[in-house]
């Protein structure tokens, strides 16, 4: 094994309250830390735990100058670069990402694979994600009816099977219709889209949830519940999460149950 090594941790959705202690230690005893939160509150709490920073924010794609490439992909690439780079150097790199580092974070998978293809030791830390705080702020169970979650542009542009006995998550609405990976918010006809997909589905009257995970301790979470035929009505955020309950039960496979001698009125 070579002699740099990367670990890449996750600042949850709230700094500091959720970094882990695990997270936390390997921030101290790193020779570098890359970063990439969004609020100063985040970069500062870092900056206390080692002061060696290097800012992944100013490799942030800009849209309105063409900074660091042509796309949100090509600025994930320069940090990529900036990551590997140290551990080149045989430097013993932690890389900080806001939320879970694993849940909709590129650069992060792509550093860890790349890493290890090098022959480095490469890992990434679990964190607190947005869906955690989801499930905790709404207070539905995954682990009752089941759960699916897409990407919202992925769900448009896609051909899912999508289950409306189970809860469906879409993430990332608000750059929904986005095939550019250019705009930091919804596409001209993004939201509209999105509404004649969900209505496939689910009927016009069927109640969704905005969400948004409370970034600060002072702040409450969005929670905004609204039909589906007025999703094109209300404010979306960069950071808003659409939550959509079951629509109904799901159906007993009374055929099944009766050849494995299933009892089936445990399950009413």
């Amino acid at each position: 094994m070579k002699k740099g090594s990367l670990v890449i941790v996750g600042t949850g959705i709230l700094t500091p309250a959720h970094l882990s202690q695990e997270s936390i230690n390997r921030i101290e005893t790193a020779d570098v830390v890359h970063v990439l939160v969004p609020d100063p509150l985040g970069l500062s709490t870092i900056t206390k735990l080692n002061s060696n920073i290097k800012n992944l924010g100013e490799l942030y794609f800009d849209p309105k100058s063409n900074k660091n490439g042509k796309n949100r992909l090509d600025g994930y690439k320069l940090m990529i670069e900036s990551i590997l780079s140290d551990v080149r150097l045989g430097l013993k790199v932690c890389a900080i990402f806001y939320g879970h580092p694993g849940i909709f974070v590129y650069p992060s998978h792509e550093c860890i694979s790349k890493a290890k293809k090098e022959g480095f030791d490469a890992q990434m830390l679990p964190a607190i994600s947005a869906e955690d705080c989801l499930f905790a702020d709404l207070g539905v169970d995954p682990g009752d009816l089941g759960c699916q979650a897409y990407e919202a542009s992925q769900f448009l542009f896609y051909r899912h099977s999508i289950n409306t006995s189970a809860m469906l998550i879409l993430w990332q609405i608000g750059v929904v219709g986005d095939e550019t990976l250019t705009k930091f918010k919804p596409s001209e006809n993004g939201m509209a889209m999105l509404k004649e997909k969900l209505l496939e589905h689910y009927p016009a009257n069927h109640l969704v949830t905005l969400y948004e995970a409370s970034t600060l301790p002072t702040m409450e979470p969005r929670i905004a519940e609204i039909n589906i035929d007025k999703i094109t009505d209300i404010q979306i955020n960069a950071i808003t999460t659409l939550y959509i309950p079951p629509l109904a039960n799901p159906a007993l496979n009374t055929n099944f149950c009766k050849r494995w001698n299933v009892d089936i009125s445990q399950l009413q």
